[in-house]
């Protein structure tokens, strides 16, 4: 069996619990190498920056203690990105978020990887590394996808054109009395590939073509629902790199999710 290459390119921070005196290694793009290097079958790299602070050798350590290579790993001068999270109810607040050295920051192409290794490479809105995505679509035959978080409005969405995945979180848009298909079509205006998007409990929703396709959410006793997205994204990747049909792909992605609520923090984390 052929194994997958996966890049995820862009953010990581550290996840500061600060009413519990605890700290883990989240972002995004970081969540979804760890999330992907799990499934069997897929391997996983990574490309982000780190500052030369404590937390930024604690994100390196956690990412080796993982099994990934942090060879694509920049150290640069300043501090590491740091979200300060509370936990209300089970529910992840962020409370404050210090960019550090990813503010307004620009990845030279020179630290990217040899991207002809990869069948797909993702990205984040937030970090770095989406500035290149019109160039590796040119030049690279790997699948493109980029999470845009809760940002559907957002004017970075300009580079959906270019990408085979578009993700979004759209609990918030229930919540507000906004029809979450209805957006979903609006943005798939915007892209020839796939938008997916996850609904917290309310499930998931995928629109690929015309067809729009509901996802169930697993019940499950939260701890902690951050990361449950990421790893609804890397599993419904993976799902698709192997070549699953779109709903197979959604169920793996809510399994991921169900298993990533049971515990505090994304990932890792000290004991």
């Amino acid at each position: 069996m052929k194994t997958l290459r996966l890049l995820a390119v862009g953010d990581n921070c550290v996840d500061q619990y600060v009413e519990l005196g605890r700290r883990f290694p989240g972002g995004n793009a970081l969540n979804m190498a760890v999330y992907a290097s799990r499934v069997p079958g897929v391997q996983a790299d990574y490309v982000g920056v780190v500052g030369t602070d404590e937390n930024g050798r604690f994100v390196l350590d956690q990412i080796r203690a993982q099994g990934l290579d942090t060879s694509s790993v920049l150290r640069w001068d300043g501090e590491t990105t740091v979200t300060t999270i509370l936990i209300r109810d089970g529910e992840r607040v962020f409370a404050n978020y210090q960019e550090g050295v990813q503010k307004d920051a620009s990845l030279p192409w020179e630290a990217l990887p040899d991207l002809g290794r990869y069948d797909l490479i993702h990205f984040s809105v937030w970090g770095v590394g989406r500035e290149h995505i019109p160039r590796i679509r040119e030049t690279s035959a790997a699948l493109l996808s980029c999470d845009f978080s809760n940002q559907v409005d957002d004017p970075r969405t300009s580079i959906m054109p270019y990408l085979d995945y578009s993700f979004f979180s759209g609990k918030h848009l229930t919540e507000e009395g906004v029809d979450p298909e209805d957006k979903l079509r609006e943005l798939k205006e915007r892209t020839p590939g796939v938008v997916a998007m996850t609904l917290g409990e309310y499930g998931s929703l995928v629109c690929d073509d015309d067809e729009i396709y509901r996802g169930r959410a697993i019940p499950v006793e939260i701890v902690d629902t951050l990361g449950a997205g990421d790893s609804w994204i890397a599993a419904f990747l993976c799902g698709q790199l192997m070549g699953e049909g779109v709903e197979r792909s959604m169920e793996r992605g809510h399994r991921a999710a169900a298993e990533t609520c049971r515990r505090l923090g994304a990932w890792g984390g000290e004991a």
